[in-house]
């Protein structure tokens, strides 16, 4: 019998993670983290859609706490692009102000950092969903691919070959067939083909998919792959042996979303 998802747990599992004082942290007992706290909210989002009758028990929209969290850590020093993205989109999905002039300064600043692809992937994610002016010199359709990607670079590319306005799917067809290729025998993605599934590919992979108006070759195994990396704990690992994190189950449960 093919196993199903445990939402109940899931929702039960987040909540041990959520602190009083506002976040979420990795286990009940490390304190709250941005990058946690992204994955908590992206999950109560995915519960709404896919199991809208098992909320949490502090829904983000409604948690005081939480908000004032996400409030503080704008006002502090943020730590890198990739974060910063993550705090910003959350606290945009809560209807929280955004400091829109801080963060362009920020963005600004933080090109500095390098042109490769993951720091022009969140500097236009952060630019593009603030409604910010565009960066000088910056064209997110410009951007190549690395000469041996992972899933997770053709996701970010893609995705800025969208916030550009070009439409992927004439231009990349080549890619979908390397995609379907990073499916494997279990039904989860490598990072490339022929290597290990992991549940972060799975989103990845699938999500590029989308991008290109393309499906995975099995679909229906790569929904059991996911269901699979569901532990006892509530939340999902990389894979069929790790330990739970909120990060593995915000991908799971946005690559089950996808399919």
């Amino acid at each position: 019998m093919p196993r199903e998802i445990d939402f109940t747990a899931i929702t039960a599992y987040v909540e041990k993670r959520r602190k009083t004082t506002g976040g979420y942290g990795a286990t009940p007992r490390l304190p709250a983290t941005i990058e946690d706290t992204f994955g908590a909210v992206a999950i109560a989002d995915a519960l709404a859609i896919l199991a809208p009758g098992t909320p949490l028990v502090h829904p983000p929209a409604e948690d005081e706490a939480l908000h004032h969290y996400l409030q503080e850590k704008t006002r502090q020093g943020w730590p890198g692009l990739r974060t910063t993205w993550q705090l910003l989109h959350t606290g945009k999905r809560l209807g929280l102000e955004m400091d829109r002039e801080h963060a362009r300064e920020y963005v600004l600043r933080s090109r500095a950092e390098g042109d490769d692809l993951y720091t022009a992937y969140h500097t236009a994610r952060i630019t593009n969903e603030l409604g910010l002016p565009a960066i000088p010199g910056e064209e997110p359709g410009a951007v190549t691919l690395p000469a041996r990607p992972t899933v997770t670079e053709v996701r970010m590319y893609l995705q800025l070959q969208k916030i550009a306005g070009i439409a992927p799917a004439s231009r990349h067809g080549d890619l979908i067939g390397w995609l379907q290729r990073c499916q494997n025998g279990d039904g989860g993605f490598g990072f490339f083909p022929t290597t290990t599934s992991f549940i972060e590919n799975c989103h990845h992979a699938l999500a590029a998919l989308q991008l290109l108006d393309a499906t995975p070759s099995a679909p229906e195994t790569a929904r059991q792959f996911i269901i699979s990396c569901q532990t006892g704990a509530g939340g999902f690992g990389r894979n069929l042996r790790a330990a739970p994190f909120l990060d593995a189950t915000r991908h799971a449960l946005a690559a089950l979303r996808l399919l």
